[in-house]
Parts: C-alpha cells; sequence; structure tokens
C-alpha cells in the first residue's frame, strides 16, 4: 500500500491473518509516497521508498511494452542479437571499459568487507559469458512452435509454444548473469532485473556496451533488458510484488531469496526459486572415475551446486557406496 501520510510508531498493520506494529525505527524512514509491504509469512513490514517504486513500475511499463512488440521480430533478428553481445564482449577495447568499471566495484567491495570471489571479472568469465551468449544463439526458436496435434473429424487441437510475458529476475553481485537475463529473448519475453549492489557498476557498463548496441544493431526493442539502476534491496521487493510480471526468479540463497519468493507468492506472481540445494543424481551406469568427478565438483560452498542425495541401483551398491 501506498503511504499519503506519515506512519506513525504504534501503529498496527494487518499482515494476513496478524497484525504487526510499526516499530519507531520504521516509522522514523517513511515519506509520504512510500510503499508499505507487509509479508505474510514472516510478518515482516518492508518499506519501498516512492523514487524506487516508481522506477520498478516504470521499468515494468517498458518491458511490458517492448514485450508485445518483440512478436513483431523474426528469430533471425534475435539471433543477431546474441552474436553481436557476443562479438562486442569479444571487442578488447569494450571490455576493457567494463574491466575498469568492475575493478571499482571489487574495490568499493573490499572496503565493505565483501566476497570478491563472484564479482571479479575473470578472463574464464568473460569466456563462459561468450560461450553462453553463443548457447542462445545456436539454440533452436521456440516461438509458436506446434509441440502435438490432435484430430478429429471437423475440427482439431493444437498443442504451441507461447512467450510468458515479462520476467523479473533478482540475482546475486556477480557480472556474468547478464547473459542469464537475455537469454529469454530466445523464447520470445522481456526481462527486468536487479542485480547485487556490488556488481552494479559492472552491470551498468555492460548493458550501455554490450546489450542495449546489440538490441538497437538488431532490431530488437530497447525496453526488451531492462536493469534497475538501484542498489535498494526495496527494487528487490518492489519487483516481485508487481502482479504484471508473468514470471519471477530469485538467485541466491537464504533469507533473502525465501522473502523474495514470499513476496511474489502473496502477489500472484508465479516463483522459480534458486539457490537451496537439494539436488539428486540418479546413477545407472556409471563408470568410477566420472561418477567419481560428479561427486567431488558438487561439493563446494556453492549451495546451488550441492549434491544432497544420490540414488544406486541396488545391485551396484557395493561398488558404488565407497566412492
Amino acid at each position: 500500500m501506498q503511504i499519503d501520510r506519515t506512519v506513525q510508531a504504534g501503529d498496527w498493520v494487518a499482515v494476513g491473518r496478524t497484525f504487526v506494529q510499526v516499530s519507531h525505527e520504521l516509522a522514523a524512514t517513511m515519506q509520504p509516497g512510500d510503499q508499505l509491504l507487509a509479508v505474510a509469512t514472516t510478518s515482516q513490514l518492508c518499506r519501498i521508498p516512492a523514487n524506487v517504486a516508481v522506477l520498478v513500475s516504470d521499468a515494468v511499463e517498458v518491458a511490458q511494452r517492448s514485450f508485445a512488440e518483440l512478436s513483431q521480430v523474426s528469430d533471425e533478428q534475435i539471433t543477431s542479437f546474441f552474436e553481436t553481445a557476443a562479438q562486442l564482449l569479444s571487442d578488447d577495447e569494450v571490455f576493457s571499459r567494463i574491466l575498469a568499471a568492475n575493478a571499482s566495484d571489487v574495490s568499493d567491495a573490499i572496503k565493505r568487507g565483501r566476497s570478491t570471489t563472484r564479482l571479479e571479472l575473470s578472463d574464464s568469465m568473460r569466456r563462459d559469458m561468450i560461450d553462453s551468449l553463443r548457447m542462445w544463439r545456436d539454440m533452436e526458436p521456440s516461438r509458436d512452435k506446434q509441440l502435438s496435434e490432435v484430430v478429429h473429424d471437423g475440427w482439431l487441437v493444437e498443442e504451441r509454444t507461447a512467450p510468458l510475458g515479462v520476467l523479473g529476475f533478482v540475482f546475486e553481485g556477480r557480472p556474468n548473469v547478464f547473459a542469464d537475463a537475455t537469454g529469454v529473448l530466445r523464447s520470445g519475453n522481456t526481462v527486468v532485473f536487479r542485480i547485487g549492489s556490488d556488481a552494479l557498476g559492472t552491470a551498468k557498463q555492460l548493458m550501455a556496451l554490450v546489450v542495449a548496441p546489440a538490441l538497437q544493431k538488431s532490431g530488437l526493442p530497447i525496453g526488451a533488458v531492462v536493469l534497475i539502476d538501484s542498489p535498494e534491496h526495496a527494487a528487490g521487493w518492489a519487483l516481485f510484488s508487481d502482479a504484471r510480471l508473468s514470471l519471477a526468479v530469485a538467485r541466491g540463497s537464504g533469507e533473502a531469496v525465501a522473502q523474495l519468493g514470499a513476496i511474489a507468492q502473496q502477489s500472484g506472481v508465479p516463483v522459480s526459486l534458486h539457490g537451496t540445494g537439494g539436488a539428486w543424481m540418479i546413477v545407472g551406469d556409471a563408470d568410477e572415475s566420472r561418477l567419481r568427478l560428479v561427486i567431488e565438483n558438487s561439493l563446494d560452498r556453492k549451495v546451488c551446486n550441492t549434491l544432497n542425495v544420490i540414488c544406486i541401483l541396488r545391485q551396484n551398491a557395493l561398488e558404488q557406496i565407497p566412492i
């Protein structure tokens, strides 16, 4: 809800089936025009500053208009976007400017005591982004594709693919995620995304030097990919509470991701949460060296890669369990 008067400490707000009292700390930050978002599953009150709410709403509106325009472009134009973006990212002069922004992000993160393991833009990360863009380039177009058909006397029913609409992404602070975000264009969708504050400077340069020029050169609507230029967590809350989203996707882990999921769900937005682990591996016939490598490479601090359950065939138990 939008606040047209200053919220007072001690005010009661209905949150789901309970009431939550506004704290002195929250009341002190509220300004006219701010939005107060109540999270029913946790009984939390979240403040969305008026300027952030407008910024996010405008971003979704642009992406929504661009979704309609995207239906008029050809698959070849979408293919051209990915190749153009890959070429721009391969350009050393372009990349040097992106690298300068990344160095500033890394320096700021170090000063704040933040981890820079995933933030630092390395040569391997650059290659991975280029490879990802070309993977999307080479992927078979799937817009308006017939999957099956049921024919009866005088009528038929076709099952066809169709784009979802505007997708909202909230990513952790690492610069390579823009390749994931732009991938939704292949299936005819548009995207609005917020990236962690640590990588915002790098992401802005990637948008300005790679994504926007590639959109323009390929003839795609410039609003097909929108970066929310805000470091505030409130931008993610505002995005996931926008009912115009067809799907919300959060990458990361912990309470922040769970909170975003709850906000989307109570706003009627389908949501995909990522980063809680829970991966299963079902082993049929696999040689020992390959199985060992898969298990070893799942054991790191990135919870999204964690292997939690391994299912093996009973007749292979004696050989595979010791691995």
